[in-house]
């Protein structure tokens, strides 16, 4: 191949694509983006020289970056290298729980504040204790509602009570670590250290955390909870004295009073306070199938907020902040469980750690699914399944209805629920009639309803 320069661009030049050449030459250049070329389909001629020249450049890329490689893979190599002999002459800082700052719980405390994890609460004298509140003199239809005389401003009113709102955290564990996770709020209601909350934020947590605003933080240990109040009492054991927030008189809410509400709102925004006004003093809603009678307000409410307080401008607790509505174009729609609704169930679980007079059928139950017919198709549900014997239930029975409610439903949790709002509806010592499915069979039987008193209540019953 003859590989001349000036015969390979005179070669070019007698073809088609040099009348080409001459005919682009006399037209206007076009930018394209951030290039400049020329318009048409032209490809100007390039020298043999030029092909060479670019073919060096390649290998030379080529063979800097094959070094450069080489060096980054020796550089690798001597770090591990070196990192194996420091490891084996210092003394490295222990990975598992002993290194662990937060003794393993996962719990750090902000702000320069300590953990404590010791629980002693087995010695402490809970039904010693008996909480009191505002009784309502001189509120009754009073221009500053449940607040009276001593109403202030927001500002008043926070900088009494911030101290007394707490967080509620718990721990979990995934593959690589032990992570701390916001959960809720609660109020400190007493100087050793108990806490109300939400039945619902700490029911089935363990371990359960406090953190104060001043971060320290605390393990915590249950003393009991009302499931149908939704108010569960927690207690620490503090090193420090305690900001206790003073119980008001809900009976005294007037329309528009002006109220604030503190809590951790997604569970990592704590102290949030925000404001609004009383927008129905007893709304009646439905939280988890039981129709509870609640204080609605217009303060901004978020998931952590559960268990926070709802104060008056006196800096009084007169609700537990309990649930809000959350839908599409719903707005300023809170709730808070009255003080005086409250107080009731406090008192009842610091006196025997549990709510006395609850009606149940004494034995274990669990939620189980069932096929109620048989074709091409089977059809399924879930069904209340006694787990032991007790009376004249058995191990096994399929509870089918209480006194003709029928407790089938789409899946486990309301099944059960469909149990207790039935058993609920008596009282303890009456007699109940149950359908239940034995051995194929629909089988009736006859019930007599206990009072409830649940394993994990710290108290002698004896």
């Amino acid at each position: 191949m003859n590989h001349d320069p000036n015969e390979f661009n005179q070669n070019n030049n007698q073809n088609e694509y040099g009348e080409q050449q001459r005919q682009n030459e006399q037209q206007e250049p076009r930018w394209y983006g951030i290039s400049y070329q020329n318009e048409g389909h032209y490809i100007p001629p390039v020298s043999y020289f030029e092909k060479e020249d670019k073919k060096k450049k390649r290998r030379k890329i080529a063979l800097i970056a094959t070094v450069a490689l080489l060096c980054c893979a020796l550089l690798v190599l001597f770090g591990i290298g070196m990192a194996r002999f420091l490891g084996s002459v210092v003394e490295l800082p222990p990975t598992g729980p002993e290194g662990d700052p937060t003794g393993g719980s996962g719990i750090t405390a902000p702000s320069g504040g300590e953990v404590h994890e010791e629980t002693t609460d087995e010695s402490y004298n809970y039904a010693a204790v008996t909480l009191s509140k505002n009784d309502g003199t001189g509120l009754a239809d009073h221009p500053n509602g449940s607040a009276g005389d001593a109403a202030g401003t927001t500002i008043s009113a926070a900088a009494k009570v911030k101290d007394a709102v707490v967080e509620i955290l718990t721990t979990t564990t995934n593959r690589y670590q032990t992570i701390a996770a916001g959960v809720g709020s609660g109020v400190i209601i007493h100087a050793d250290g108990l806490i109300v909350t939400n039945h619902h934020v700490v029911e089935g947590l363990d371990p359960i955390y406090v953190r104060l605003t001043n971060g320290n933080t605390y393990k915590a240990t249950v003393r009991g909870m009302d499931e149908e109040c939704d108010i569960a009492v927690i207690k620490i054991e503090p090193k420090e004295t305690l900001t206790v927030a003073s119980l008001g008189y809900s009976g005294a809410l007037a329309l528009g009073e002006r109220v604030i509400a503190i809590g951790n709102p997604l569970g990592e925004l704590g102290g949030t306070v925000t404001d609004g006004i009383i927008s129905a003093t007893q709304r009646a809603i439905q939280v988890d199938g039981i129709t509870m009678t609640l204080i609605q307000t217009n303060a901004a409410i978020n998931s952590g907020n559960s268990g926070g307080g709802l104060f008056n401008l006196s800096g009084e607790l007169i609700g537990v902040v309990n649930s809000k509505i959350a839908a599409e174009g719903v707005e300023g729609l809170g709730f808070a469980i009255p003080i005086d609704t409250a107080i009731v169930s406090i008192n009842h679980l610091l006196q025997l750690g549990y709510i006395p007079g609850t009606p149940a059928l004494g034995v274990s139950v669990i939620g189980t699914r069932v096929q109620i017919s048989s074709g091409f198709w089977p059809t399924y549900a879930f069904m209340p399944c006694v787990t032991e014997s007790a009376g004249e239930l058995q191990e096994g029975d399929l509870i089918y209805s209480i006194n003709n409610t029928v407790l089938q439903a789409a899946n486990a949790e309301t099944a059960l629920q469909l149990l207790r709002n039935a058993i609920r509806a008596y009282e303890v010592g009456e007699q109940i009639t149950l359908k239940v499915y034995r051995n194929g069979a629909l089988t009736e039987v006859t019930v007599t309803l206990v009072e409830y008193i649940p394993d994990s209540a710290s108290v002698d019953f004896n």
